[in-house]
């Protein structure tokens, strides 16, 4: 690459560079682009697009299908009507991480040396294969500050780079998709964030991936993608009823020819949403039990799965937590002409590319 990774990607939680960056956000199931105005508290969706690609286009964060993503990314910002050529753009996936340390006084070198020291000590896949940035949240209560780590692999980082390349976008920055969640989530409810940060969950359920969010005193203190989504609805839609990717998808969203869900796909539905709660139930068991002192009291969905008939409920019952739908609009404005299918289902699958797009005036 010609220019450092440094310099392309302008750290992973990066420097702002105003104006002209939109939101990217390349998910299994599509690619979502966004472009917003304002500022934190009066932010307006200016422009929003998706393009839905074929099936298996993209496995966990491996690109199968690279020049139809280039594609997808150009018609989606084609039908936004987005000129721009520099983007904020997200990662997920397993070789990303977040971390939240605490980390002693000191100058802002000693610092960083502390936080570099203590991620290396975390990351799974490989600190010196690895990109790492941190954003200092705050005072700590036990004395020193929260600091809040993201990595990624440079390879991933690179890939998805390279994606944004080959459609001559820029990435200017680097993201991880569940910050850009947190920074959604902080500006939907900031008029009552003081509430919620005494304990939140926040859960995306998405194509291939869950990924499930902690909230508390200011930021995430726990992140973990599940490899569970409405993919494996379709998946089982497709072996038990005979049909293609593209007719699972439609029976899985739109039901019949009357727009009625079959009784057989019901149960599909059903069955796969009793194992997925149990599975989000399984990894957050920590957090909801009484007695933990960084327990949570409230739970936020978003995300196109979140959308599938009873999981709400089912999430409700298996947590013993009111759960409710991240409900974006009216947190943060749009013109309602450009939510061809609803604001519900727009408010479900744009958060990510919307906390993505805010990044210009972070």
């Amino acid at each position: 690459m010609a220019a450092s990774l440094k310099d392309q990607i302008d750290e992973l939680l990066g420097k702002l560079n105003p104006g002209g960056i939109f939101g990217v956000d390349i998910g299994a199931h599509s690619i979502k682009v966004c472009e917003l105005s304002g500022s934190p508290g009066k932010f307006k969706v200016d422009k929003f697009g998706a393009f839905v690609l074929s099936e298996a286009a993209i496995i966990e964060d491996e690109f199968q299908k690279p020049s139809e993503i280039v594609e997808g990314l150009l018609e989606a910002m084609k039908r936004a009507g987005i000129k721009s050529k520099t983007a904020c753009l997200g990662l997920y996936g397993p070789n990303t991480m977040t971390k939240r340390l605490n980390v002693p006084e000191g100058t802002k070198e000693e610092i960083e040396d502390h936080i570099m020291w203590e991620a290396e000590q975390y990351i799974t896949f490989g600190a010196d294969e690895s990109q790492i940035s941190f954003h200092i949240i705050g005072e700590n209560e036990g004395g020193g500050k929260d600091a809040l780590v993201a990595a990624a692999r440079t390879d991933v980082v690179e890939s998805f780079s390279n994606i944004l390349n080959d459609a001559k976008i820029s990435p200017k920055i680097i993201d991880l998709n569940v910050i850009a969640l947190s920074n959604v989530f902080e500006e939907v409810f900031r008029d009552d964030l003081e509430e919620y940060s005494q304990g939140s969950l926040i859960i995306d359920f998405g194509a291939q991936s869950t990924k499930v969010i902690v909230y508390k005193r200011g930021g995430p203190i726990f992140t973990k993608e599940l490899a569970i989504g409405g993919g494996l609805v379709t998946e089982e839609i497709q072996r038990q009823m005979g049909v293609s990717y593209e007719e699972a998808e439609d029976l899985k969203t739109s039901g019949d020819d009357k727009g009625n869900l079959p009784e057989e796909i019901l149960n599909i539905i059903n069955t796969q949403v009793d194992q997925q709660v149990a599975e989000v139930k399984k990894n957050i068991n920590f957090y909801i039990t009484q007695g933990s002192a960084e327990k949570v009291e409230y739970c936020f969905v978003t995300g196109g799965n979140s959308l599938l008939p009873g999981l709400v409920e089912k999430l409700s019952a298996i947590t013993g937590l009111e759960v409710k739908k991240m409900d974006i609009f009216p947190g943060i404005k749009i013109d309602e002409k450009k939510a061809e299918n609803g604001l519900e289902n727009l408010s479900a699958i744009s958060a990510v590319a919307i906390g993505l797009a805010m990044r210009k005036v972070n």
